[in-house]
């Protein structure tokens, strides 16, 4: 089987987990795995994630990896941090970017790294900016694929990460979708809880003070304005407690 067969099946595979609902590192975790076994110089796999505005590794294959993606977060430079910055695909030669990223290399030199090709996850811009507050690109993430080989990745392999950088950006998308639709469907539920809540509250005021549906809900205002109390906390008050709308 060629190298072309096993990438096919791999993207194969990839695209079927997008609808099965497996957790998002679990799923991406696969894709690392995957580039290991198809690019030959390939060590390790990372992938990098903005988060609420800032980077964090979702998920490594080796925790020497994941160290370098920390030291990168912290002097807030590095090749994996520019090529989501810039939505591009970097490749770095730690011998040749040592003047660029000094700290950086230092770390990836004592870790046995010598060569990191970065690309970038790109999603729609809108689809960026709803899953953070302050992003740092037009990326959402980079795939960084690490290897202890001089001068490795040539173009060849090179197109083939590319290739699996667009499965993983189909994955995040699908996965934030996927969680934007549960936080409104969870708002929905809770809208619909305090409405009921609320609508209780006011039918028990309107037996009590005999009052009609516009002038209970008055009544509820003013009474939670003048305690500083949420309408719908005081509605939870009164549906425990009906007889203390005789003393308010």
């Amino acid at each position: 089987m060629t190298q072309t067969d096993d990438t096919a099946i791999a993207l194969r595979e990839l695209t079927d987990t997008i609808t099965t609902g497996e957790p998002l590192p679990t799923v991406l975790h696969r894709v690392c795995d995957w580039v290991i076994s198809i690019v030959p110089e390939a060590t390790a796999a990372s992938i990098t994630l903005v988060e609420d505005g800032q980077p964090r590794t979702i998920t490594a294959t080796d925790k020497v990896v994941a160290a370098l993606d920390l030291v990168q977060y912290r002097v807030d430079d590095g090749p994996c941090l520019h090529a989501l910055r810039t939505a591009s695909t970097v490749r770095a030669d730690i011998a040749r970017v040592r003047g660029r990223w000094p700290e950086f290399c230092d770390a990836a030199s004592a870790a046995g790294i010598t060569t990191v090709l970065a690309c970038a996850l790109v999603l729609p811009v809108d689809e960026v900016v709803a899953s953070s507050a302050q992003p740092l690109g037009t990326a959402a993430g980079a795939l960084n694929v690490w290897s202890d080989k001089p001068w490795a990745f040539d173009p060849v392999e090179a197109a083939l990460v590319t290739m699996f950088t667009g499965a993983a950006s189909a994955v995040v998308l699908t996965a934030r979708r996927w969680e934007r639709a549960g936080a409104l469907a969870e708002q929905l539920r809770t809208a619909l809880a305090t409405r009921d809540l609320i609508a209780t509250a006011k039918g028990i005021v309107m037996a009590r003070r005999r009052l009609n549906a516009e002038e209970a809900f008055g009544w509820l205002s003013d009474i939670s304005q003048r305690t500083n109390c949420k309408v719908r906390d005081l509605a939870v008050i009164l549906v425990d407690d009906p007889d203390l709308v005789e003393f308010a």
